[in-house]
């Protein structure tokens, strides 16, 4: 350890380890001048809960997923169906996204069903990789964002930088109808284009095949490239829990 005033002597070292904090406090001695300084803290990069509560909070998931976490994907849902390849993908994703995030590489899940359980895996499989990447982590539909760059103003405009530069972006309902316009289609590729080129990854959800997206080729070309698909089991997961919680619903007014 080194200074204007010369080399420094540790001599005590600190484990700290708060709601907010989490590291090492170190106190060192300057030889040249003979007298202890101020300990230096040094953060130990530990993703604190207030900072995974706080980046969750802001990243524009549905209330609804959240929460979600890889246990709250349960893959028993989708039957006899063997899912293993797409458990398989999750997993790897959440457990090398150092080198997924070098790559510049996301996921791509499709399923022709609505409610098979795309947009909650992606939501669950970014919550896990917020427990250990400090990183931002951004959700919207394609519908939305197109809302979002049509408004102009300020908070907009603010809204679509930390979008274009998430660390990781869930980017929902890909290929959903939108009005066929030279200015959407740009709003469009540049989002797509700045993420490609800056190897940002993004998690894509659709209900469309990445071959048959039906959007300019410079779009679909790049999905293609930095996209690993997830093809999710044509099963209405979303049904499945709705007729669960209304029975539970049922039975518990009953029984006041």
């Amino acid at each position: 350890m080194s200074s204007f005033w010369g080399l420094a002597t540790v001599t005590k070292v600190e484990e700290i380890k708060t709601e907010t904090l989490s590291g090492l406090l170190v106190y060192h001695k300057y030889e040249d001048v003979g007298y202890s300084t101020q300990a230096i803290f040094l953060d130990d990069g530990t993703i604190l809960d207030s900072r995974f509560d706080e980046r969750r909070s802001r990243s524009g998931m549905p209330l609804e997923y959240v929460y979600c976490t890889g246990k709250s994907i349960d893959w028993g849902k989708y039957g006899s169906e063997d899912i293993t390849p797409q458990k398989n993908i999750v997993n790897a994703f959440v457990i090398n996204f150092a080198m997924f995030q070098r790559e510049g590489r996301g996921l791509y899940f499709y399923s022709d069903t609505k409610g098979s359980g795309k947009t909650m895996i992606a939501c669950a499989v970014a919550n896990e990789i917020l427990k250990t990447h400090d990183i931002s982590v951004k959700f919207i539909s394609v519908t939305d964002y197109i809302e979002l760059v049509k408004a102009k103003d300020d908070a907009s405009r603010g809204n679509i930088k930390s979008i274009l530069d998430a660390g990781l972006l869930i980017l929902d309902d890909v290929g959903a109808q939108v009005e066929n316009k030279e200015w959407i289609t740009t709003a469009l590729f540049r989002l797509i284009d700045r993420r490609y080129t800056n190897h940002y990854p993004t998690i894509f959800t659709s209900n469309v095949r990445m071959e048959d997206l039906k959007t300019d080729s410079r779009i679909s070309d790049r999905i293609y490239s930095v996209s690993v698909p997830v093809i999710m089991p044509e099963v209405n997961v979303r049904r499945q829990i709705a007729d669960k919680h209304t029975r539970e619903f049922i039975k518990n007014i009953m029984q006041e």
